[in-house]
């Protein structure tokens, strides 16, 4: 979710960044001859560069939970060796030990499920109201 503080994060990271372009122009120009328009397009055109990219990295800036194994509950799992308890589903094609949440969530080969929980790198599941 975007919020003040990504764009906060995102703008104190880029302006140390910034900073440290300005320095190198100013450093730079003492020694050779910089046109002073360059001089004034180089962290400008460096700021526009952050700014554009903004709306495609925001979502790295995020800070909450850091589990990536997290991100796969609520997707779907496609049993591929029967869940009474154990077994593996497949999720996103990547194929995942889990455990069935209740006796009522056991399922056979080829059911579909729902990921409603990670425990360590096991994946509990639910079977859906449709089956």
């Amino acid at each position: 979710m975007l919020d003040s503080r990504v764009i906060i994060k995102y703008a104190l990271l880029h302006l140390a960044e910034l900073a440290v372009v300005i320095l190198l122009v100013i450093v730079t120009s003492q020694y050779v001859a910089v046109p002073r328009w360059l001089a004034f397009a180089t962290p400008s055109v460096w700021a526009a560069k952050d700014i554009a990219l903004f709306p495609m990295v925001w979502r790295s800036y995020v800070s909450g939970d850091n589990d990536p194994l997290r991100q796969l509950i609520g997707l779907e799992a496609i049993v591929v060796d029967g869940l009474d308890p154990v077994g593996y589903v497949r999720v996103r094609g990547e194929l995942w030990r889990a455990e069935a949440r209740s006796p009522q969530s056991y399922a056979k080969r080829g059911d579909r499920t729902r990921v409603v929980d990670v425990r360590r790198t096991t994946l509990i599941v639910e079977r859906g109201d449709s089956d």
